[in-house]
């Protein structure tokens, strides 16, 4: 088996690179790989495609990224695009580390490591796939699509020098709920139209909004623990905003991964979501800002393989 490594040397600010610096010693002269540095915002999907090109039916050949839950959205979304068949696996080493508990990966390196080279068949897992008709965008993600909230928090989150110091004491999701409250004084409703299963539905205060692929989201924090990667459907999740202390009580229950099945929140499940804005509101795909912006979004199901043994 050949491997190809994509590594993103500061995700989780500089954790990655620390996290290849513990494998290679154990790396070498075990296993044949390539290593592909990053060096630039999204190179890793420029050298997804460049290794898609290299390996188009190569079967004997498996894509390891090292980074966190951002790097392997752009290595995911530049393989399905270039139209790759090659299996991904995930050396969690970010921040947030989501889709590593969504799907059932160590955070210990050498154990997530171990989980890959003992794997013998590629798992064909469920990943999310969106069209946003009005700046005409088409990709796919593995964790989640937030718009409002929790898309607030990681847009203060990413631009905050907090998270750099939190990073460094290995307490990157602390940085996440660290702007919570902020967001919960500013982040004013929106009125969201969502159509699920032949039925429409106006939600006029909408504020929090999650259509998600598994059961994390903002390094650890339960959105629905009901979602699965191997459940053909997106699980959505809406809370309107109520007065200040209802308000505060979703947040708690959002922090508690109880929002789902509370009677203040409305939960679907199904394989294709239509929902749209009609005001700018904060977007975030797996943990990346997707900007201050109207929205109208397809959302459906599509598949991948991972070559990694989940944990039990």
């Amino acid at each position: 088996m050949h491997y190809e490594i994509i590594l993103n040397p500061t995700a989780g600010n500089g954790k990655a690179q620390k996290t290849w610096n513990i494998l290679q010693p154990v790396i070498e002269g075990q296993l044949d790989y390539s290593l592909h540095q990053t060096d630039y915002a999204n190179h890793e999907a420029f050298f997804a495609k460049r290794i898609s090109k290299a390996y188009p039916h190569n079967s004997d050949t498996v894509v390891i990224v090292i980074g966190g839950d951002g790097t392997l959205h752009n290595v995911l979304n530049g393989l399905v695009k270039a139209g790759s068949t090659l299996p991904l696996s995930y050396i969690p080493a970010g921040t947030g580390n989501d889709f590593a508990r969504g799907y059932g990966i160590s955070l210990n390196p050498e154990k997530a490591l171990q989980q890959i080279i003992s794997t013998t068949k590629a798992r064909t897992i469920t990943i999310g796939h969106y069209t946003e008709s009005i700046k005409n965008e088409e990709g796919y993600f593995l964790n989640n699509i937030g718009i409002g909230f929790d898309a607030a928090i990681v847009s203060r989150t990413n631009s905050s020098k907090t998270k750099k110091s939190l990073n460094k004491l290995r307490l990157g999701n602390l940085s996440y709920l660290s702007k919570a409250f902020g967001v919960i004084y500013d982040q004013q409703p929106f009125q969201l139209t969502l159509q699920e299963q032949g039925h429409h539905h106006i939600f006029a205060n909408a504020f929090i909004v999650v259509a998600t692929n598994h059961p994390y989201i903002g390094g650890g924090f339960q959105i629905d623990h009901s979602a699965n990667v191997n459940d053909d459907a997106i699980s959505m999740v809406v809370a309107e905003r109520k007065n200040w202390l209802l308000t505060l009580w979703e947040v708690i229950q959002f922090g508690r991964g109880k929002l789902a099945e509370s009677r203040f929140a409305h939960h679907f499940h199904a394989k294709a979501l239509h929902y749209s804005t009609t005001s700018l509101e904060f977007g975030q795909i797996d943990g990346e800002n997707m900007g201050n912006r109207f929205y109208d979004l397809n959302v459906d199901t599509s598949h991948y393989q991972f070559w990694q043994e989940p944990l039990n």
